[in-house]
């Protein structure tokens, strides 16, 4: 007499394991890179200037930044190579805005492909991630001219910009993935993270040093300034260009919160999957 023995029914919406989860992602790679380069190509053509707005919108940015309080409010005073200083922390931070404000609607933008393709969920915000990562490059080696026009020539340091955009991509990729499962139960979300990022522009350092207003607040003010992640990343670019004073704590700031956004937001963002595009 034999016995057939079947193995466990599994749900056809379960949840994938993790590693299987990770190696249907490697799989399907090219969707996140393919897809980001067509809508980098795309998004300006219709325009007089076409991709060069890529760049002319930052630069923009600083320029009215420059003229408010590096010449109004005199934020320069004691600030070497105050323009290259601002246009670092403009094109670092707009980095980071651009991708969690694209990655909020990260979801609520494909809920058509979403009910239509079977892929991992998680291959939108790193999408939006990648296609942001490519602009910021074209914003690198404007970093680099201007810094060979103000006389501070390539250095061993430049060596070291791809690790700290690995990091600050950690981060980005991380914010990203929580703000789009936010934003798929709330639709509220994608309208207060702009407000989130203006308010925190002042306390990041972008505009003018920290140590500014450092003496005018205490306790735990102080603390979020201290451990404020994008201040961080700032002065991991700087370091980079600028060759300014680099502490540990700063460089654990970096690391830390890069390892836990982009390890809590996959969990997060893996947490709600099967809802995704049932709304």
């Amino acid at each position: 007499m034999t016995t057939d023995v079947t193995p466990p029914l599994r749900p056809v919406a379960a949840q994938q394991p993790l590693l299987v989860y990770l190696r249907e992602m490697w799989r399907r790679r090219d969707f996140a890179t393919s897809l980001p380069m067509e809508e980098v190509r795309a998004r300006h053509q219709d325009t007089l200037l076409g991709n060069l707005w890529h760049i002319t919108n930052p630069l923009l940015t600083v320029l009215v930044y420059y003229v408010i309080f590096g010449v109004i409010l005199n934020s320069s005073r004691g600030v070497d190579n105050y323009l290259l200083w601002l246009t670092i922390g403009v094109f670092s931070y707009n980095l980071t805005s651009k991708t969690v404000l694209s990655g909020a609607q990260a979801i609520t933008s494909n809920e058509g492909l979403i009910r239509a393709v079977q892929f991992p969920r998680a291959l939108l915000p790193v999408s939006v991630t990648f296609s942001h990562i490519i602009t910021f490059w074209f914003e690198l080696g404007m970093l680099a001219a201007l810094s060979i026009v103000m006389g501070l020539y390539p250095n061993p340091r430049w060596l070291a910009i791809p690790v700290v955009l690995l990091i600050h991509t950690g981060f980005n990729l991380g914010a990203a993935m929580i703000v789009a499962r936010l934003n798929d139960g709330f639709r509220d979300v994608a309208q207060i993270v702009p407000f989130l990022f203006r308010l925190g522009i002042y306390a990041s350092g972008v505009m003018f040093p920290l140590d500014k207003i450092a003496d005018r607040i205490h306790g735990p003010m102080l603390l979020l300034v201290e451990l404020n992640p994008f201040a961080a990343y700032l002065t991991l670019y700087r370091w980079s260009f600028l060759g300014l004073p680099l502490t540990g704590h700063q460089l654990a700031v970096a690391i830390g919160w890069s390892v836990f956004a982009l390890v809590w937001g996959f969990r997060f963002f893996r947490r709600a999957e099967l809802r995704y595009g049932r709304g």
